[in-house]
């Protein structure tokens, strides 16, 4: 009896071991490495607003059979990628920019010729594929990747993100293809694949700090008062990489940045709004708190969450009012009407939030759906808070419904977790024109609450206008200019004509004051990046927040801007292939590199991560579990 359950807990676990280990695969008598991509190492310099990357990730082979590796990764939502290079010994390929369809052509025709290639793709705008074809054994194969960003510093804090780790997105919502899933290690299980940075730093003003919350072993040297860098030895992938600096007195660095190419020029503008604004100014409020209370949210973001949700309604005053809606598979209300913001209201809330722990899945676009259809006082300013990690698939069903019926409506997302869907969370508040806040650690939520606080409860400046003189402007980015907040400063590209003249912008204060500042055009500017960064900024407002299936005009647009900035967008791909045939005597078999779950996620946010037995172990295990009751 003993041995024949011994037999059963045995195939139990080999069964489950079958289809959650992803540590290796067996390939008949050849052992097939499943971790190609052994390094992943960026090279930064942040020179004012401007951020540039040079990502290099090495795929090795250590297995003997020849490989075609897939490998997902994220990156910031607003890089601007424009540029590969794929390296094999002595030997390099710059990649083409190509319409989508025809790189994949491409791609597999150098597949089907046993030549090694690379096709990297935008599966969504903070997701990228890579893959690669024709490792042989004992090959090393690298791909250094070039991209940009523009950096908007909120509350006089400049940050600058390089995720590292994609967390399981719930896709009960979503109507789109499922485009990310992937294997993925169990909760505990290590990557042998390891991230290292070399940053530098370089600004205008002095540098009063300089911090990087999101690791310890991170090393910061200072060459001057305005230059400084930093070294993040080889890491594990399990959590966003943060940096986050302040200028001497708090400064932000207002001004315009300009560059005069062969066809056009471009230029950047950035605009710090007033630091004070008066309690008379500000209208009474009503919050609408939306708290993720998921299987991924379990732990330490959802303990944070309840934290945070504590330290937000000290900002409440009596005249004000709010209400709670908790979310995960199904969504619950703290009330049909939002209640005065009352001490006994409140702790009515946090008990009603206190109990909650994280299970089940994202269902976001319920949630936001019955929020906005609550009763609204129009004579109140209404803002809607969401706490997430927003690990789900339906970004783009968010974006459609914020756009149809949120009008009037204020929106403030709050990410929570070590590796939070920033498409997602950045999306909203581009939307919504509001500040956004991520908290990755339990350490930053001090600083997270005193600054989202202040972000949705001071509107400083209200009516933005740009307009130029001597000058004309054109295709400004965003093209709606939303009321700014406090610490939220202005950031806008766009193009412009002429020889010289100044750029002025104006707007009113909450107690009506108008103000404005111009600034002067310098021809003699030269900042290459910003027609590539003007370009992201364009296919970011037409497709980033949209399903452009059906929309042939602005899918050839998108198109065309790839294709002219040479930059990856969802309809162009960068692909390299190597002009010799690579000769073996085995075939390529196919490796999709399993992703480590983020720090602190556990198994509950994958979706099936206990997966069944097979129907046919299953009828075996049953036969085996009839007999020992027969035996007993």
């Amino acid at each position: 009896m003993k041995a024949i359950l011994t037999t059963l807990a045995v195939l139990t676990t080999l069964s489950l071991a079958s289809e959650q280990s992803p540590h290796f695969q067996i390939h008949g008598k050849h052992q097939v490495d499943s971790f190609p991509l052994k390094s992943s190492h960026s090279e930064v310099t942040i020179t004012g607003a401007i951020a540039e990357v040079k990502l290099t990730q090495t795929y090795t082979n250590e297995g003997d059979t020849p490989i075609d590796a897939t490998y997902l990764f994220p990156a910031s939502t607003k890089a601007a990628v424009h540029g590969m290079t794929m390296t094999i010994g002595d030997r390099s390929i710059i990649a083409e920019i190509q319409e989508k369809e025809k790189a994949r052509a491409t791609f597999e025709k150098a597949k089907s010729e046993n030549k090694s290639a690379s096709l990297l793709t935008q599966k969504r705008p903070n997701v990228f594929s890579v893959e690669v074809a024709r490792i042989l054994p004992g090959d090393e194969l690298s791909l250094t990747l070039r991209y940009s960003e523009i950096l908007v510093p909120n509350s006089s804090t400049y940050e600058f993100v390089i995720p590292t780790a994609i967390g399981p997105r719930y896709e009960g919502e979503s109507q789109g293809p499922k485009s990310i899933s992937n294997p993925f290690l169990n909760q505990g299980e290590t990557t042998p694949t390891k991230v290292s940075i070399a940053l530098a730093l370089t600004s205008p003003l002095p540098i009063k700090s300089l911090a990087c919350p999101s690791h310890d072993s991170a090393q910061i040297h200072f060459d001057s008062k305005t230059e400084a860098k930093l070294l993040l030895p080889k890491t594990t992938p399990d959590r966003d990489f943060i940096l986050r600096y302040q200028l001497a007195g708090k400064k932000i660095q207002s001004g315009l940045l300009t560059h005069q190419g062969p066809d056009e020029k471009t230029f950047l503008l950035q605009v710090e709004p007033p630091l004070e604004v008066s309690p008379q100014d500000i209208p009474e409020r009503d919050f609408i708190f939306v708290i993720d209370v998921s299987g991924s949210m379990n732990g330490f973001p959802l303990n944070l969450a309840k934290d945070l949700f504590r330290e937000l309604t000290t900002a409440l005053r009596p005249e004000d009012s709010f209400n709670m809606l908790l979310f995960a598979g199904d969504n619950q209300l703290l009330s049909p009407n939002s209640l005065p913001a009352t001490p006994a209201n409140i702790k009515k809330a946090i008990n009603f939030l206190q109990r909650k722990r994280g299970g089940g899945g994202t269902k976001l676009l319920n949630a936001l759906d019955r929020a906005f259809d609550l009763p609204h006082d129009h004579d109140r300013s209404r803002s809607l808070v969401l706490i997430s990690d927003g690990f789900i698939s339906a970004e783009v069903e968010v974006f459609d419904l914020i756009k149809n019926k949120a009008q009037g409506t204020n929106i403030f997302p709050l990410g929570v977790g070590s590796s939070v869907n920033r498409h997602l969370i950045e999306g909203l508040s581009h939307f919504a024109g509001n500040d956004h806040v991520i908290v990755s650690h339990s350490t930053e939520s001090d600083t997270a609450k005193e600054r989202f606080i202040k972000s949705i409860s001071l509107p400083v400046l209200t009516n933005i206008q740009v307009k130029a003189e001597g000058v004309t402007l054109s295709d400004l980015l965003p093209a709606r200019q939303p009321d700014l907040f406090a610490g939220q400063p202005l950031s806008l590209v766009g193009k412009w004509t002429g020889e010289s003249g100044t750029i002025t912008m104006t707007g009113t204060t909450g107690g009506g004051k108008k103000i404005s500042q111009s600034f002067i055009i310098k021809p003699e500017q030269n900042q290459p990046t910003l027609p590539t960064l003007w370009a992201r900024s364009k296919v970011r407002e037409i497709s980033d927040f949209a399903t452009l299936s059906e929309r042939e005009a602005e899918r050839a647009e998108v198109t065309r801007l790839g294709l002219k900035y040479e930059l990856l967008t969802p309809y162009t791909s960068f692909v390299a292939v190597e002009t010799q045939p690579r000769t073996h005597q085995k075939e390529s078999i196919a490796v999709q590199q399993a992703l480590p779950l983020p720090l602190g996620v556990s198994n509950a946010a994958k979706s099936g991560s206990v997966p069944e037995p097979s129907s046919s172990l299953l009828v075996m295990l049953v036969g085996v579990f009839s007999l020992c009751l027969r035996i007993r």
